[in-house]
């Protein structure tokens, strides 16, 4: 039904909505602290406020101490407040178990202030859980431990003596092309001034050595718009911008549009590979696929550059190291925006039977692996070796082998 005094949100309605939204909170507040999943277990002068999985963690280590309450804030907002009160009732200390922000713990220091209760509150905010960073298990009951004033942690909990967990940087795939249009960018740069702004998605791990490719990394489209500033500001430097296919429909569109009007000085690199990979390669407009895997229009990421007005658009296959170092240095010698299509399809997605390897030829430089960093190649014996369980003979390093020792492609 129509009603203009309800949905169009002009100053005066605003403020009446305003006044409504305050009236509301607290009453469905109210209507919270009956909510069955809001518990509360134990007794005692001390008190555990959790929610999410740190309330699991925290039961896990009371189970054994019926003297500490157990509060379980299940409807942080509007919050339950009748509820807390209840809790709070005999109560001397509290300690809040939650992840990101302390919202339970600032919320109960308010509600504590309010009523002028003698409660004393211990969180992230006073430093007695860590304010950033995910909660353990481990991690919950050392804080709990040293809370409830106990010397150990339960047995099967304390894992102290563990070995370290060795680290496991995250890398980009074996034959993943975005790698191939990283070096073939930092080939073609070798000796120039150039600075790379960065955007969200697998292509971030461009900023890992060898590669070293990603100078920034905001937030989604801020590639594009940094790089704007900085050929503002550094005229000295090519300035590149990478995004991902899926992220220049979602956030790279409007950054190369304001490229365009304020005569900014940058390449865009759009790394096609035909997916969304980094978040479990959803569909996106430039796919040809809906959400609901009906077929779409596919929205061409090259018209829609030349309707903006980039004046050179090029596609270059990534894995084609000669074709894609020319298209960028060809960029680079022309002024305004111009704009690089790295197409070729995510690893992940449309699988490889190609295998690659080094042949007897190889004289032990390194460069393969010390130029790319691909997961699938080692060192064994001073010599290169491709791990045929990862390779996906995408032929990079073939292509940057100084003596031709890659070959042997082969289908398996």
């Amino acid at each position: 039904m129509k009603d203009s005094s309800k949905w169009v949100i002009f100053p005066v309605l605003s403020y009446k909505n305003h006044l409504m939204i305050e009236k509301r909170n607290p009453e469905i507040g109210d209507d919270f602290s009956g909510y069955g999943k809001n518990t509360v277990t134990g007794s005692g002068d001390k008190c555990v406020f959790a929610s999410g999985i740190s309330y699991s963690y925290a039961k896990e280590y009371l189970k054994d101490h019926p003297e500490v309450k157990l509060c379980k804030i299940s409807t942080p907002y509007p919050f339950p407040e009748r509820f807390v009160l209840s809790c709070l009732e005999g109560v001397k200390e509290v300690i809040c178990l939650e992840e990101l922000s302390p919202f339970v713990e600032e919320h109960l220091q308010r509600l504590i202030g309010i009523h002028k209760l003698d409660v004393t509150v211990y969180g992230k905010t006073t430093g007695h859980v860590s304010p950033a960073g995910e909660l353990s298990a481990d991690m919950a009951a050392r804080v709990l431990a040293k809370f409830l004033g106990f010397d150990d942690i339960p047995e099967g909990m304390d894992i102290s003596d563990a070995p370290p967990i060795p680290p496991r940087p995250p890398v980009l795939c074996a034959g993943c092309p975005h790698r191939a249009s990283f070096y073939a960018v930092k080939t073609a740069m070798k000796g120039r001034k150039a600075v790379f702004c960065g955007d969200i998605g697998c292509y971030t791990l461009g900023n890992a050595m060898p590669l070293d490719m990603v100078d920034t990394c905001l937030c989604m489209g801020a590639g594009i718009t940094m790089a704007q500033g900085f050929s503002h500001a550094e005229k000295d430097t090519v300035c590149f911008s990478f995004a991902g296919d899926s992220t220049f429909f979602a956030s790279g569109i409007t950054g190369v549009v304001n490229a365009v009007y304020n005569d900014a000085d940058i390449i865009v690199c759009i790394l096609d590979n035909s997916t969304t990979a980094m978040t479990g390669h959803q569909p996106h407009p430039g796919t040809g696929k809906s959400l609901m895997s009906d077929t779409a229009a596919k929205i061409s990421i090259e018209k829609v550059l030349e309707g903006i007005g980039v004046g050179t658009v090029k596609i270059a296959d990534p894995l084609d190291l000669n074709a894609s170092t020319e298209a960028v240095k060809e960029c680079a010698a022309l002024p305004g925006v111009k704009a690089i299509i790295f197409r070729s399809p995510c690893i992940a997605v449309t699988k490889s039977a190609k295998k690659l390897a080094v042949t007897d030829k190889c004289v032990g430089c390194k460069r393969c692996v010390n130029e790319l960093g691909c997961p699938a190649l080692v060192i064994t014996g001073g010599k290169a070796v491709i791990d045929s369980s990862l390779c996906t003979g995408c032929g990079l390093c073939a292509q940057v082998c100084p003596v031709s020792a890659i070959g042997g492609t082969e289908n398996v």
